[in-house]
């Protein structure tokens, strides 16, 4: 648990997006964590810098997929099994009209998985806002950025982020009403 004086990182603020997208780019060059990045608009290379890796909402959703097809024909296979209804001599496990069922089920667990992982991924229920980090200002005309640093480095990420550009930089500190839980 962290005291209510112990800083979380440094926070900058900048007046133009292009100074950010650079100091995003030597923040990483010089080993220190970008924590969160604040615009008040959407700023596609910013995504690319912060967040490289692909999602891993797809993989999820491929699994909620596969799973649906093979639930579906194993529903479809033994529930024919089970009741062994012969209909004008065909096979009892006939695939082709089992396809229907399989891709219902494909397309509904897929569906309901891909929603959980969304949910999971984005901390949706547990996502506190405005953060410790936020300023109104980042809604209106400024950009943020928030880098995670130990104690030792806290003056050289100030330093960093006065020479990047920043209008004004500051600590970012725990409130005292996360701190007390």
């Amino acid at each position: 648990m962290k005291r209510s004086s112990e800083p979380l990182g440094v926070l900058g603020s900048f007046l133009n997006p292009d100074e950010l997208i650079k100091a995003i780019e030597r923040a990483k060059d010089k080993g220190y964590r970008v924590r969160e990045v604040f615009s008040p608009f959407p700023i596609e290379e910013v995504l690319e810098r912060v967040s490289p890796s692909p999602s891993p909402v797809r993989f999820l959703t491929f699994l909620g997929g596969l799973s649906g097809v093979v639930g579906g024909f194993a529903l479809c296979i033994l529930t024919a099994l089970i009741w062994n209804i012969i209909v004008g001599g065909k096979p009892v496990t006939n695939h082709v009209p089992f396809v229907v069922v399989g891709f219902e089920l494909l397309v509904l667990t897929g569906a309901l998985f891909t929603f959980m992982a969304v949910l999971i991924f984005s901390r949706l229920p547990y996502r506190k806002f405005p953060g410790p980090a936020y300023r109104p200002e980042f809604s209106k005309d400024q950009f943020g950025l928030w880098l995670s640093c130990e104690d030792a480095r806290r003056d050289d990420a100030q330093k960093f982020l006065a020479e990047a550009g920043a209008e004004s930089i500051r600590l970012v500190e725990m409130p005292e009403s996360r701190s007390a839980r």
